[in-house]
């Protein structure tokens, strides 16, 4: 739906002035804050249409009004633009704390506190992981005599495991061979690649191979899907010092949300698949108990592929300016920090 430019200014002042104040906006406010050129009265009516048709509502206990979902929608689509404070917001960011790039875990960890720290709410961040099962080293330790270990290496250098039982004995000189093996062919592929490739040869040649490269495969689904491990939340607390939380069932069921990890990681997931910062406001989140609250997100990267993805989560009044410009840039910085984590990995092989 369209609006008229008196219509769109009126929208965008009652959204700008209700996100900075959290008070229901009312003609006479727009007056002294605004020079509109209108007058009160017709001001008022232009709040009344808006009302009308869903983009502000307001509460029993006030005349003043408050958007909607829809009326945010609109405002983020196409009232704001992104670059006309672009400068001074990537002036402040270059000011924040450094991100390392040490420790996988602990890279995570301080993200999704980075991102609680710029924008003052939740920031959640989804830990790596290879699309397809892309592993740049597998390894194969011998615990006993059927007994495996499977140590699994990705493109990012994050290490995961998984203990395997075989239904008959392998020496740990045949798994070092099998693991010589795999990553000469992971060069060409994913492990899903690989397995469908040289299944049938392994089988022709050897039982044992073969079955090994089975569990392989399921081993690596497996670690895949741990699922809670990968998501890192950050200031979880601090969007509960809000005005919209303020009510003890809104923040309990909040709270309960936030320890559901594997929901919060099927959230975030949803936004993978999509190029640049994703915005879910209030009833947009498919779960209820976060209806309260809108999520920016945005993906990061190692080299071409996307791995990851991380988010801020706020109450649905939250200057998403800023915020859109705090999940932006972090998916930048993170994605040049595994680059060159990426970038030395190749380069050591190299040698």
């Amino acid at each position: 739906m369209e609006l008229e430019d008196r219509n769109k200014k009126v929208l965008q002042a009652v959204i700008d002035s209700y996100i900075a104040t959290g008070a229901p906006i009312g003609s006479n406010v727009l007056v002294k804050k605004y020079d509109f050129g209108l007058s009160s009265a017709t001001l008022r009516n232009i709040m009344a249409e808006l009302e009308e048709s869903g983009f502000l509502t307001h509460p029993h206990t006030s005349a003043g009004r408050i958007p909607t979902d829809k009326g945010y929608r609109y405002y983020i689509d196409s009232l704001i633009s992104l670059d006309d404070d672009a400068d001074s917001i990537e002036d402040r960011l270059k000011d924040a704390p450094a991100l390392h790039s040490g420790n996988l875990h602990v890279l995570m960890e301080e993200a999704s506190q980075f991102l609680a720290t710029l924008s003052r709410y939740t920031g959640v961040v989804i830990a790596p992981s290879e699309p397809e099962g892309k592993y740049k080293h597998i390894e194969f330790i011998r615990l006993r005599s059927r007994q495996v270990l499977i140590i699994f290496v990705t493109s990012t250098g994050s290490v995961q495991n998984k203990l395997i039982e075989l239904d008959e004995r392998i020496s740990q000189h045949e798994l070092n061979a099998f693991s010589s093996y795999i990553d000469g062919e992971l060069e060409h592929g994913s492990l899903n690649e690989v397995r469908d490739r040289l299944l049938d040869k392994m089988r022709e040649e050897k039982q044992l191979f073969a079955r090994l490269m089975d569990e392989t495969y399921r081993a690596s689904r497996a670690v895949q899907e741990r699922d809670t491990d990968k998501v890192y939340i950050g200031g979880a607390s601090q969007i509960l010092d809000t005005l919209e939380f303020a009510d003890v069932d809104k923040m309990k069921a909040l709270l309960n949300a936030f320890e559901d990890k594997y929901r919060l990681l099927k959230l975030l997931d949803k936004s993978v698949a999509a190029e640049g910062i994703k915005v879910f406001i209030g009833a947009e989140n498919p779960f209820f108990e976060m209806q309260e609250c809108s999520l920016i997100v945005g993906n990061y990267h190692a080299g071409a592929n996307v791995i990851g993805s991380l988010g801020v989560i706020g109450p649905v009044r939250m200057d998403y300016r800023q915020v859109i410009h705090v999940v932006d840039y972090t998916s930048k910085l993170l994605s040049r920090i595994l680059d060159e984590r990426l970038q030395r990995g190749i380069a050591h092989e190299a040698k």
